[in-house]
């Protein structure tokens, strides 16, 4: 395989251009896996199937507008969560819910960059204290996924949890607090370097008043500071929506928030300001249209490149929710072998991992990329996935610690991912191991990893019920890879 040229090396204009298969490239599984991974959670057999058929333009705009009922389920959707955080107490029911969206809610992108959001303006349950305030920020982070960036912000900036979390009820005339003034420019809009502490100690004034009484924005016009603020340059009696203003229109604005959906989307490996500068360029111009710069960058050669393939380290929710897309047969009441999916199940196995939704760990939120992987969060997910596919994840916690993995009981049909003897009619090793593949790791993996699995499937020639567990325990064996871990 050739190695592919420095970041520094491609040219910025060319790599953003559209990509177009080729006879030498294809739009395949490997691809359209990747667009799934980095787009949604993952996707199961037979939605990579559809894709390759349906071809990469028509798959990317599925995945950019969602099905055609997934904008009706919203509010619906929005009723469940309602009701689920009027039950709650820390979260719990909350992050069933949120994982209910993320898996049947119909539009994977818009749940992705609803978690994008919910950790760019990290803000936590362990401190907000109250299901419902929390409820409401993430459907705030829902309504404008893939909106335009200014809005959110403003409606961020008003919004009660976060107000709640960064103490802003102590903001006052005479005394102010800068931590969203700071949280603003540092974390939410201009990034470190683009901002002097005058700037925030100024911006804090502005945000005098700027309170909330428990259910959403208050203002508090006799705790409001109305002289005159000197922030970024530009002087007046600002208020907090007119310190905002001012932040989005700085050009590092655009840098900033480029640059960490470039990580989000296409790599982790730090990029040259130079390749992003058509990006932010454009990102400007369309006034902070967050679709258009997404629909941007997963359309381009750039993203269908070996820069971009499998140059992400998963969450732990994209390791979950990729494993269980790529075993679990979706509820279908007409299916007798289906069955239907106790989300709850999931939250203690995310939270061994690192990630529990609705509580990252401090503002700046969870860091990503290599500190996901340690051997505590490692074991987490080997465990996770032997779990997966001997069926027992789906059990309540205390059925799960009970109950053997090596049990020789099947799991359910739906949960099962030995359906694929029976499916792709697999009984040679090298057939299974291949259908095992092409359902967990699209795109292949190391060479010697594939021939210790076919040598692990053939290991006494199994049939029948053998066979079969000898596919799961081979599933289980994929889903610990390294290549697994990446998206």
């Amino acid at each position: 395989m050739a190695v592919p040229p420095p970041l520094d090396k491609l040219d910025p204009t060319e790599v953003w251009k559209p990509w177009k298969p080729s006879a030498a490239e294809p739009w395949d599984r490997k691809w359209a896996a990747h667009l799934y991974r980095r787009a949604a959670f993952g996707a199961s057999s037979a939605e990579l199937s559809l894709a390759v058929k349906n071809g990469y333009t028509e798959t990317l705009d599925l995945l950019l507008k969602g099905q055609p009922k997934a904008a009706e389920m919203v509010s619906t959707l929005n009723d469940v969560g309602r009701v689920a955080a009027t039950r709650d107490a820390d979260g719990t029911q909350l992050r069933g819910w949120w994982l209910y969206c993320m898996l049947q809610g119909g539009h994977p992108l818009r749940e992705k960059m609803s978690l994008f959001w919910h950790n760019h303006f990290a803000t936590s349950i362990v401190k907000v204290r109250d299901p419902d305030l929390m409820f409401r920020q993430n459907v705030l982070f829902r309504e404008h996924a893939l909106g335009t960036f200014g809005p959110l912000l403003q409606a961020a900036t008003r919004d009660g949890a976060m107000l709640l979390w960064l103490d802003s009820n102590s903001n006052v005339k005479g005394k102010a607090n800068e931590n969203y003034a700071r949280e603003l420019m540092e974390l939410f809009s201009l990034g470190v370097g683009n901002y002097a502490e005058k700037d925030v100690r100024e911006a804090a004034r502005a945000f005098t008043g700027w309170h909330t009484d428990g259910i959403g924005f208050r203002f508090n016009e006799a705790q409001h500071d109305d002289g005159d603020k000197t922030v970024l340059g530009k002087t007046g009696a600002w208020k907090g929506d007119d310190v905002v203003k001012i932040a989005l229109e700085q050009p590092a604005c655009a840098r900033f928030l480029v640059r960490k959906l470039y990580s989000f989307f296409v790599s982790e490996i730090d990029p040259p300001a130079a390749l992003l500068e058509p990006l932010c360029a454009s990102f400007r111009k369309s006034e902070y249209d967050v679709a258009s710069l997404v629909k941007t960058m997963l359309a381009s050669r750039h993203f269908y490149s070996d820069h971009a393939f499998r140059t992400r380290i998963k969450s732990p929710v994209e390791f979950a929710l990729g494993a269980v897309l790529a075993t679990y047969r979706r509820y279908d009441e007409s299916d007798p072998h289906s069955r239907p999916l106790a989300h709850q199940s999931l939250i203690r196995w995310l939270t061994g991992m690192g990630q529990t939704l609705f509580a990252p760990p401090n503002v700046k939120g969870w860091p990503g990329g290599r500190t996901w992987l340690n051997t505590a969060t490692v074991l987490e997910r080997n465990n996770f996935a032997a779990a997966l596919v001997s069926g027992v994840v789906w059990l309540p916690p205390a059925e799960q610690q009970a109950f053997v993995v090596s049990s020789d009981l099947p799991p359910p049909k739906a949960l099962d991912p030995a359906r694929v003897l029976e499916e792709q009619k697999a009984t040679k090793p090298e057939d299974v191991v291949s259908a095992l593949l092409d359902q967990y790791a699209p795109g292949g993996v190391r060479v010697e990893a594939r021939e210790k699995l076919v040598a692990f499937v053939a290991d006494e020639r199994p049939t029948g019920l053998l066979l079969a567990r000898r596919a799961r325990e081979a599933a289980h064996a994929i889903l610990t890879m390294p290549e697994c871990q990446l998206a």
